[in-house]
Parts: structure tokens; C-alpha cells; sequence
């Protein structure tokens, strides 16, 4: 488990080797996500997105907010223990990681170098980043790789 200001896969953890997917969100948790973002805002929000993959689909199930013990407009980390307490809800729902998700209270939903150089999962999830800046959120999803970034397929459905 990670360090401070990002989040980290285990290794050898159940997401190595596993192919990339389309990402659906159901609409009440991505309500839920911008809720959380909105809450916290100035500062960043970050969570995860739990379901199954199945086909090629990523299925989120499981909506699961956790806290930005920074309280930081710029970066965000997570407690040790909070973190660990979700992979146990994970472990208990049968469910793994499809998404990190943070906000970006300022700026576009772009990653950022930090965003970038902090990704302790690699392209094994989905990052979500939602952006404040504007009248309305801007949500986007991206691989992180380290090739790059590129856009991710995602849905609200």
C-alpha cells in the first residue's frame, strides 16, 4: 500500500496482466463522485471506483470516498489506514480497483506531472479526474502508462 499523496498497487496484486477496458459508471455514483468532489472543494477529493470486469467492461458497483488527510487545493494523499479498510471492502464485495478518482478544484481534468509521477497502479485502473473550474464539473478518465496518457472509454449509464 502507498505512500503519502498517491496510491500505490500492490505487487503482484490481482490487477497484472489484466487488459485494459471501457469504464461504466452508473449514474447515481457518478453523482455520488461529483458530491464528494463538490463537498471538499477547495481542496482535491480522491476515492475509489470497485466493480468486475467482465468482456471488456468494467462495471462500477462500488462507490468509495476517501479522505485528503493534505486538505490541499493542489495534491491529495490518503491515510495508511483508510486505505487498507477499503481494500478490505473491496476484498468483502468480491469487487477490485476499476478507478482513482480526484479533483482538480482549478483546473482542467487533465493529469498533472504530480498526478502523473505519483501513479503507483501503472494502466492497470482507470484515472478519474474531475474538474471544478468551470460553471459545471468536467469529468475525464484516462490511462496513465509509462508511455503517456491517453484518453480512457468511459460511460455513465
Amino acid at each position: 500500500v502507498g505512500g503519502r499523496g498517491c496510491f500505490r498497487r500492490r505487487a503482484g496484486g490481482y490487477h497484472d496482466g489484466m487488459p485494459r477496458f471501457r469504464l461504466e459508471v452508473p449514474s447515481a455514483l457518478f453523482e455520488a463522485m461529483l458530491a464528494h468532489a463538490r463537498s471538499v472543494s477547495p481542496n482535491e477529493c480522491c476515492g475509489f471506483l470497485a466493480g468486475h470486469i467482465e468482456a471488456g467492461v468494467g462495471r462500477v458497483t462500488h462507490h468509495i470516498p476517501l479522505t485528503n488527510e493534505l486538505a490541499s487545493p493542489t495534491e491529495y494523499a490518503v491515510p495508511v489506514k483508510e486505505l487498507l479498510q477499503a481494500a478490505k471492502e473491496m476484498r468483502s464485495a468480491g469487487t477490485v480497483e476499476l478507478a482513482v478518482y480526484h479533483s482538480h478544484p482549478t483546473s482542467a481534468p487533465i493529469p498533472s506531472p504530480r498526478d502523473i509521477e505519483r501513479n503507483g497502479y501503472g494502466d492497470a485502473v482507470v484515472h478519474v479526474i474531475i474538474g471544478l473550474a468551470g460553471d459545471a464539473p468536467d469529468v475525464r478518465a484516462w490511462w496513465l502508462t509509462g508511455a503517456g496518457v491517453r484518453p480512457a472509454e468511459w460511460v455513465v449509464v
